[in-house]
């Protein structure tokens, strides 16, 4: 997703948002544009700004990030961008589905996904979008 504002943004799905059990008071009014992954139009709900926690086995981190609060289905809970990786020391890597940062301690945190949750979750998108595109 892009913000036409600065072209970055960390995003937050709604589903996420409700899950998490916050309250749509939270939310702060954004003006700018998200373009989705599509380049449809994406509905911003607003903006909130939480603080996120990094962690794996050993170790800790955390910073508050800006998040864009958007109403489109996603096998993702959020997004995040440039920004808030590079402030964070960030390395992804997609192939290998992790991410390694610094810890306050100087350590390394590792983040890691399971494939058979990503599968499942991708399975289930595809499930959801085939019962929204059938005509009754």
């Amino acid at each position: 997703m892009v913000s036409h504002e600065n072209d970055s943004a960390d995003v937050i799905f709604w589903e996420t948002f409700v899950n998490l059990q916050l309250s749509p008071d939270q939310l702060r009014p954004y003006d700018g544009c998200l373009v989705g992954f599509a380049g449809d139009q994406v509905e911003v709900r607003g903006y909130v700004e939480l603080r996120t926690t990094f962690a794996d086995e050993n170790t800790i981190r955390t910073i508050t990030i800006r998040y864009i609060v958007v109403n489109v289905p996603s096998t993702y809970n959020l997004l995040l961008d440039r920004p808030s990786l590079n402030r964070l020391g960030a390395v992804a890597s997609k192939a290998h589905m992790r991410m390694r940062l610094p810890s306050e301690e100087g350590g390394v945190i590792t983040i890691k996904d399971d494939q058979k949750a990503v599968r499942k979750r991708y399975e289930s998108s595809l499930k959801n979008k085939d019962l929204q595109n059938r005509v009754v």
